[in-house]
């Protein structure tokens, strides 16, 4: 019995780029015939959406770590204050306070990531 792996093997998608949609060298040739300097004004204009992709990776990234280190200021304003409690007097509310919202912040960075589509 014969079996194909090809069919097993599950395929990738296609990655989206700038590039898959370049003209194939017979159309920049004629493009550069009708009018001179097309062809580098359509990589300029590649070049320009792949710098602009990457400074939105950065900027994604640069938020992501911004929001981690509020996350965790949060949660240590959230301890000191339960350290205030407890030296109150009050433990059980400050274990209170620093359970809720602890788990309420770790909530809304588990939802934010779950929406974006990551887990």
């Amino acid at each position: 019995m014969k079996t194909d792996t090809a069919a097993a093997q599950p395929q990738s998608p296609p990655t989206a780029s700038p590039w898959s949609s370049m003209p194939t060298a017979q159309q920049a040739a004629a493009w550069e015939r009708i009018r001179p300097g097309t062809f580098a004004e359509v990589m300029a204009s590649v070049e320009r959406a792949e710098r602009h992709a990457r400074a939105m990776a950065w900027a994604d990234f640069g938020l992501r770590t911004l929001g981690l280190f509020f996350g965790l200021g949060a949660v240590g304003v959230l301890g000191w204050t339960a350290a205030h409690f407890a030296s109150s007097g009050a433990a059980t509310q400050g274990l209170g306070v620093f359970g809720a919202g602890s788990a309420s912040i770790v909530g809304a960075f588990l939802s934010v990531r779950r929406g974006r589509g990551q887990d």
